[in-house]
């Protein structure tokens, strides 16, 4: 009311925690259901070395300006935006809607809330989160550094077509494996770490795409297969210490795991020519047929010429495992050209037959126990060729090249899936699934990254919440996803509300605290008057301890008032910031500010002050030097824990409690300063952070929800 008064446009069920004194009032603009945190500022204008500047600010619906944080001229905030506590809104910037912003010079969205979530990031578990994200964060950096994929870097290109069979024995029916049918089909032949010469011993590589039709030309899944019927790693937690152990600690491992020795040395091939080798799947999909059985499988592409074994290429192992390279040198006498192996296949698809394959389903039932599914997921060991034989489903003929532009530009994803064809999920790094689960997720961020495509926004707070800092203010902007949109006023109050916020919460929130200071005040006061008159002592003389005296019953008092109107809130306790018991805490915020004012701001940084803390709810041992020396920390004393030799430094603001926007909850969480630990002056600390033992919180820092102060 009293800013509409002043000529601002206030909307319907804000929450105003803090009024500053504003230039211009007439330049203000707030939204429904904008939430002013604590301490906050809007400021219309401002004196600078170029004069005065001003603009209008512009305060969308739902949004939440933090505690302490200020918005400067020209600013919109739009709506469903969080600026975080100790955070700036710069003049003339813009904050995107659903966006989370935290910082002063320049604030960055941390996220987007607005933004619909990848399903693949919300099933892992924590540790599988940190697992990917920082293999695919390792992975990004090389990308966007060589500009180029980090495995199977060149290759060479061909397309034709995939004929199904008209009669195949022992496959149920399928919807895309149908007898008859034809796709149109991509194949990308390349070496897996070897870029620049064909003659090296390394694992060559089969990535293909099924494609539904000629006509509109969309993918129904992509397939990458390698030689050799195993891969080194089970799980993706295997694939990323495999990646940054070193040649040692792998043959260490080896040693104990013969199979994975075996896994890598059958994967390296000799070659002649990429349409001379059989390619396997290794991981495996899921199949789902038309009567609604379903099935595990594995794929595999062999020579049409029945003559070329399996063993073609093979290399005979000549130590524990090849050079950390992964691809073993050419001979010294082989004088073939660096690229030999795609001027070759370049060469078979241009003769009148092409290049001709052999596709191969090799399937098996999906176990019913849990531990049984995991065993033929593991992709360190082949499926028994006797109990699941290969199954000849179709021939792909390979008749036309790509060019080299065109085969770069190919991007193989092996999240690329249909119904009839789908990818097993993993919800765990331990899970054999999460090979193939986590590995696209990867190569899609990769394939973003070495395109210059949008990086969804998903993706990007993946990358920049890993331990691998990666540089993406060179990418383009994150893309627009699903919008999550709503109209509802987050923040929307009944009418009986709206009446005691306007009536009666005023009057509690002056004329309450105010009478209780002078209830307090008065014994004193008759006391010093008494011995005044009765005693005839001078006045000066008395008043000081009359005014130690009255400060003392007033922080008791405080004491009181605090059991009495606000009680002991629970950490993860969520209330309604309209509720009874907000405006109840809110009443005792003005009583405690009042009772600060008037005596026991003086005593902070004393043992006085730590005892009344603690009898307010805080956990400090008062034996144990603990020091404390901001009102701050009593905004909701039951949530702070302090340590032996902890310390608060001036004017910092330890919040037990956060509004977020969601549901119009108010959320508790507790604030731990650990032995020594260290919060300096005007420093924020929100709900759940933890400063551990020796942790250092500078001064005019912010620690964010949950975030842990480490001693380093």
């Amino acid at each position: 009311m009293y800013l509409r008064l002043l000529g601002a446009k206030v909307g319907k069920h804000c929450s105003i925690r803090a009024i500053n004194p504003i230039s211009d009032p007439k330049l203000i603009s707030l939204g429904s259901g904008v939430h002013l945190g604590d301490f906050s500022r809007i400021i219309a204008g401002f004196y600078s070395f170029n004069g005065f500047i001003s603009g209008k600010i512009e305060v969308q619906d739902n949004s939440v300006v933090g505690s302490e944080s200020v918005v400067l001229p020209g600013s919109v905030i739009q709506q469903d935006v969080i600026l975080g506590a100790l955070s700036v809104a710069p003049v003339n910037s813009v904050l995107q809607a659903g966006g989370v912003y935290i910082g002063s010079q320049t604030p960055i969205m941390i996220k987007n809330t607005m933004h619909s979530l990848d399903d693949r990031i919300e099933e892992m578990d924590i540790k599988y989160k940190k697992i990917v994200g920082n293999l695919a964060a390792n992975l990004a950096a090389t990308t966007l550094k060589v500009k180029s994929r980090y495995f199977h870097r060149i290759g060479v290109s061909g397309k034709g077509y995939l004929k199904i069979y008209d009669n195949i024995k022992g496959l149920p029916d399928h919807k895309i494996f149908c007898p008859g049918k034809s796709y149109p089909v991509i194949i990308r032949h390349s070496n897996s770490l070897s870029a620049d010469d064909d003659a090296r011993i390394d694992a060559r590589g089969a990535a293909i795409r099924i494609l539904s039709d000629e006509t509109n030309n969309s993918a129904l899944f992509d397939l990458t297969l390698k030689t050799g019927k195993a891969f080194y790693a089970r799980t993706i937690a295997d694939f990323a210490t495999w990646l940054v152990c070193g040649l040692a600690a792998r043959e260490e491992y080896v040693k104990r795991a013969p199979h994975v020795r075996d896994a890598v040395w059958t994967s390296l091939r000799h070659a002649n020519s990429y349409a001379e080798l059989h390619y396997y799947s290794n991981i495996c999909r899921l199949f789902r047929f038309t009567d609604g059985q379903e099935m595990y499988v594995k794929f595999k592409l062999r020579p049409s010429d029945e003559n070329i074994s399996e063993e073609a290429g093979k290399v005979e192992p000549i130590g524990i495992l090849p050079p950390d390279t992964g691809a073993i040198p050419r001979d010294d006498k082989d004088t073939r050209p660096l690229l030999f192996l795609a001027k070759d296949f370049k060469s078979r698809v241009n003769d009148q037959g092409g290049v001709r394959y052999v596709f191969q389903l090799q399937v098996r039932p999906v176990p019913h126990d849990e531990s049984a599914r995991d065993i033929a997921l593991d992709c360190t060991k082949p499926w028994n060729d006797a109990e699941f034989p290969y199954i000849d489903v179709g021939e792909i003929n390979i008749n036309q090249m790509l060019s080299a532009e065109e085969s770069e530009q190919l991007d193989f994803n092996p999240f690329l899936q249909c119904h009839e064809v789908g990818v097993i999920r993993a919800s765990s790094c331990s899970q054999s699934a999460s090979i193939d689960h986590g590995r696209s997720l990867i190569y899609e961020i990769c394939q973003h990254l070495r395109n210059g495509e949008p990086l969804p926004e998903a993706w990007k707070i993946f990358l920049q919440q890993s331990d691998v800092k990666v540089d993406l203010s060179g990418c383009p902007m994150a893309a627009a996803l699903k919008i999550n949109d709503t109209h509802k006023v987050t923040l929307e109050r009944a009418l009986f509300q709206t009446l005691w916020a306007t009536f009666a919460q005023p009057l509690l929130q002056t004329v309450l605290p105010h009478f209780l200071l002078g209830l307090v005040i008065y014994a004193p006061l008759n006391w010093t008057l008494y011995l005044k008159d009765a005693q005839k002592l001078p006045l000066h003389l008395l008043f000081p301890l009359f005014w130690v005296s009255s400060g003392c019953l007033a922080g008791l008092a405080c004491v009181v008032a605090k059991w009495l109107l606000v009680g002991k809130k629970k950490e993860g306790e969520a209330v309604h910031i309209w509720s009874i018991g907000v405006f109840l805490d809110t009443t005792w915020q003005a009583f405690r500010t009042l009772v600060g004012s008037y005596f026991m701001e003086m005593t902070s940084g004393s043992i006085f002050f730590v005892l009344w803390m603690k009898l307010m709810g805080s956990e400090i041992e008062l034996d144990q030097g603990a020091y404390v020396d901001s009102m701050g920390a009593l905004l909701n004393p039951e949530m702070v824990e302090i340590e032996r030799g902890g310390c608060v430094g001036r004017d910092a603001l330890l919040f037990g409690h956060i509004y977020e926007g969601d549901e119009g909850k108010v959320k508790f969480g507790k604030i731990s300063i650990g032995e020594g630990g260290f919060v300096g002056s005007r420093a924020i600390a929100m709900p759940g952070v933890r400063v551990e033992s020796g942790g250092y919180l500078s001064a005019l820092s912010l620690a964010m929800k949950e975030e842990i102060v480490r001693s380093e």
